[in-house]
């Protein structure tokens, strides 16, 4: 049971968020640049951050530790493999050109940059219902993984309904008043506190189960398997190639990664995170990976969405009362830092990208609209976290699929001169198209050469859109020289 000491942590914890936020909404302008983007003022240390802790998510902690319960050490080359090179390689990829145009042009998310690039309303159309129908459902992973473990560790006493409500409500508290500027400041405290404390935990966990040789003889013993990945099924080689190259890849493309490195103040920014974020990635996995596997052999016998709450039963089961407010602070830490980032990206892509269409937004009301739609779409996830979906790998491998085949188009508008709107539309619907009947069952799976859906639907991607460019117009020169011609002048 929670002691007064765990409820003053965790009284803390929320005050000092929702400080921030006030303390940010003060000092902010009321601009629309101010409010979305944080003036474009990001430092090296903001946008490490930034991307980090928006990246970190309740699959990291709660998806990934339920996964590694189920497949072993395996399970952390099967997620970690490919992202710890190529996820910040892709931010100096993409990020960088798509910085350069921005702060060129004053673009300011995915539907501005690409609808730009190709002078096609329909692309921007396109890229906006595709990121927004990705982000909600890895929004409620969040919610549904930080709910969890509230409920868990405080042993029923707050309900899954009121802890996932407690949880998006303090998202909200900071993040309205405050806007990108109050959540990237939340993501430097939440996500130095979750890589400490993270790491204190796991030492915490393995004295209470006897030490790490004491665990690794007892997983010898009773539950080898844990031990060898050829044991899995789901670890053959294909599966992880495919989910290496999802999880690689699909990061840049997540509105709120995007909008992040648009706000960075100087492209060197840029350069110094991807020396950062590979080792801050490698600890965190190692933590949830070692979790769920020590979970196999301290609980046994979870299945399925049960596996998805090892680690706060980890906690609840071996630990003391206050080292039990700790895990949890280190879950919400997580949790929280992608909720409010993902929140204030789904409500920036409407108030800027869509409402627009319809009638011209003046500055203070693109902020007053942000405002409405931060709660509008909280409640949304908040409904669909109470239905609890699905377990949370499976949402979060939908939503990284989706994201991950939208890829090829950002590539090729940045680095191939060729590429125009046709050959762009077609290859983000048709991959889109093929993606849900294989995720639906409505197309065999022999279909896909036993790889993830996503891996023949990235290929494709890249097919059509080579296809259908070179059987239509290119671009007029003009428009190409709009985009290219500032590569060139830069690079030069």
């Amino acid at each position: 049971m929670i002691n007064l000491v765990g409820i003053g942590l965790l009284v803390i914890y929320f005050f000092i968020l929702i400080a921030i936020g006030f303390y940010g909404g003060r000092i902010a302008r009321k601009t629309r640049e101010d409010y979305f983007m944080a003036g474009r003022g990001l430092g090296s240390i903001a946008v490490f951050m930034a991307l980090f802790a928006s990246n970190i998510t309740a699959f990291t902690i709660i998806g990934h530790a339920g996964f590694a319960y189920e497949t072993g050490y395996g399970a952390y080359g099967y997620v970690i493999g490919w992202s710890i090179f190529i996820t910040p390689f892709t931010y100096y990829l993409v990020g960088y050109r798509s910085w350069l145009l921005g702060k060129r042009y004053g673009f300011a998310t995915q539907p501005q940059v690409f609808g730009g690039i190709f002078k096609s309303k329909l692309v921007s159309l396109l890229f906006l219902v595709f990121l927004l129908y990705y982000t909600l459902p890895y929004l409620v992973v969040s919610i549904i993984g930080g709910g969890l473990a509230f409920t868990t560790v405080t042993e029923g006493m707050v309900p899954y309904w009121l802890s996932a409500l407690v949880i998006i409500g303090i998202s909200l508290v900071y993040t309205i008043p405050a806007g990108l500027r109050g959540t990237v400041w939340t993501d430097i405290f939440q996500g130095t506190l979750f890589l400490v404390v993270a790491v204190m935990l796991l030492s915490a966990v393995a004295r209470a189960l006897g030490g790490f040789s004491e665990i690794t003889a007892e997983i010898v013993r009773d539950n080898p398997a844990m031990l060898q990945r050829g044991l899995s099924e789901e670890l053959a080689p294909i599966n992880w190639f495919s989910y290496s190259f999802i999880n690689s890849i699909a990061v840049i493309v997540f509105p709120q990664i995007y909008t992040r490195i648009l706000a960075a103040r100087s492209s060197l920014n840029l350069k110094q995170v991807s020396m950062y974020y590979p080792l801050a990635l490698a600890v965190i996995f190692g933590v949830s990976t070692l979790m769920g596997v020590w979970g196999s052999v301290a609980v046994p016998g979870l299945e399925g969405q049960e596996a998805d709450n090892i680690v706060p039963m980890l906690i609840h089961q071996f630990l003391t009362p206050t080292w039990m407010v700790l895990g949890l602070v280190v879950v919400l830490a997580i949790v929280k830092s992608s909720i409010d980032s993902q929140l204030l990206a789904v409500s920036h892509l409407v108030t800027v990208d869509f409402l627009p269409r319809f009638k011209r937004l003046s500055s203070m009301q693109a902020v007053f609209w942000g405002r409405i739609l931060l709660v509008i779409f909280a409640g949304i996830a908040f409904y669909v976290a109470l239905i609890q979906p699905g377990a949370i790998l499976s949402i979060a491998g939908f939503a990284f699929s989706g994201f991950s085949v939208m890829l090829p188009v950002m590539i090729g508008a940045l680095y191939w001169p060729r590429a125009n709107k046709y050959g762009a539309t077609a290859a983000l619907i048709v991959p889109a198209v093929m993606l849900h009947l294989w995720y639906l069952d409505v197309l065999p799976r022999w279909t896909t050469f036993g790889f993830m859906p996503v891996f023949p639907s990235f290929v494709l991607a890249i097919l059509v859109l080579i296809v259908v460019s070179y059987l239509t117009p290119a671009p007029p020169p003009e428009q190409r020289e709009k985009t290219f011609g500032l590569f060139e002048r830069v690079f030069q």
